[in-house]
């Protein structure tokens, strides 16, 4: 339902709601920081905005499948403001699969980058 008491509208389908963020330094492969950064020039997102929409699908899908990360990755840690919201889904996932919230993100970016 929207504002005026409808079903969604166009702007739901293609917009995030506001919401508050958290600000946190998190540990991303490079491989996967790589290839949204080469994403950045196709779409109209930064990479903290596309790591949020990584973050949302994982949590909607519950793909919490782990990947084989490349034998000598490098990893390296970059500032995020992630959706408070979507932040505390993770903990909650965190529990629940014994994963650290870093696995997580690096997960939802993989499954996005590959799906």
């Amino acid at each position: 339902m929207d504002v005026w008491g409808g079903k969604m509208n166009v702007f739901d389908k293609y917009l995030l709601k506001k919401d508050n963020f958290v600000r946190r330094r998190i540990e991303i492969d490079n491989s996967l920081y790589e290839q949204l950064n080469k994403l950045v020039e196709e779409y109209d997102a930064s990479i903290n905005k596309m790591v949020n929409i990584a973050i949302i699908e994982l949590i909607n899908s519950g793909n919490i499948a782990i990947y084989e990360r490349p034998e000598n990755e490098i990893v390296e840690a970059h500032n995020f403001a992630i959706r408070e919201t979507e932040y505390l889904e993770l903990e909650k996932m965190k529990n629940k699969y014994g994963l650290s919230i870093y696995k997580l993100i690096n997960i939802a970016i993989y499954n996005a980058l590959n799906s």
